[in-house]
């Protein structure tokens, strides 16, 4: 199991599997990149250290989305650096329930490399995970679960005084699902995450109208994963054989 993690970490497989992405990928990438260092100048962003941390973030995060897409164990590590750097954004920003969110992004994205690493192991190629679908029962289960998180994190936001909470409670229960059901390779993770995205990119609008720190590149990231979250479920649901 522990094989999972030092592929996961290894420079030699993040390296192999960045240059053998789609072409598709690949130009989507560097498009995203080229955005985040154009509106990170733009906005002047590098005068404050949180500036920089959330180009560092912006940047691991569309790494992350692209090797997710094409399910390559890798993003992992991509991800669990940029959740790091999320939590210090957030609690700058009083974003409770995005930092609920990043906190729950480092626990399952750790479990995740474990997951993913055995589920690997019993397919028939090594190199990408094979896209499920959800039965009706499971289906009703994520809806079920959706509204019941969503009071729950509406209740402590409130008494948090957290900023936006009607929209910001969305993002936790939202993620649980998504993530939940990343973890077990379902192609429906992609429809959650477009909703989170749309519901961030509000979010994060709101805040820049208001000029918060880092907000600008906050912005053209969920514009960025907006677009990466169509482009992963067009994968999952069509561009990628289901697992049996």
């Amino acid at each position: 199991m522990w094989d999972a993690v030092q592929k996961t970490f290894s420079w030699r497989e993040n390296a192999f599997d960045l240059r053998h992405l789609q072409l598709a990928t690949k130009l989507l990438l560097t498009i995203n990149l080229v955005i985040i260092l154009v509106v990170f100048a733009i906005s002047r962003e590098f005068t404050s250290l949180i500036g920089w941390l959330s180009l560092a973030a912006s940047v691991f995060s569309v790494i992350n989305l692209m090797l997710c897409d094409e399910g390559k164990i890798t993003n992992y590590s991509w991800g669990i650096f940029e959740s790091l750097l999320f939590l210090v954004i957030d609690w700058q920003n009083r974003l409770i329930g995005d930092l609920a969110t990043n906190l729950y992004y480092l626990v399952t994205q750790t479990l995740g490399i474990f997951w993913w690493g055995k589920e690997l192991k019993q397919q028939t190629q090594q190199r990408f995970l094979q896209p499920r679908k959800l039965k009706k029962w499971q289906i009703g289960l994520v809806i079920t679960g959706l509204v019941l998180l969503y009071l729950i994190v509406l209740f402590f936001s409130k008494r948090l005084h957290g900023t936006q909470i009607y929209l910001d409670a969305c993002l936790l229960p939202l993620s649980v699902m998504g993530m939940l059901l990343m973890l077990g390779g379902y192609r429906s993770q992609w429809l959650i995450w477009i909703a989170w995205d749309v519901v961030s990119l509000i979010i994060w609008y709101r805040q820049f109208q208001v000029l918060s720190p880092a907000s600008a590149s906050m912005l053209a990231l969920e514009v960025i994963k907006l677009v990466n979250g169509i482009y992963g479920a067009y994968r999952w649901f069509g561009k990628q054989p289901l697992a049996s």
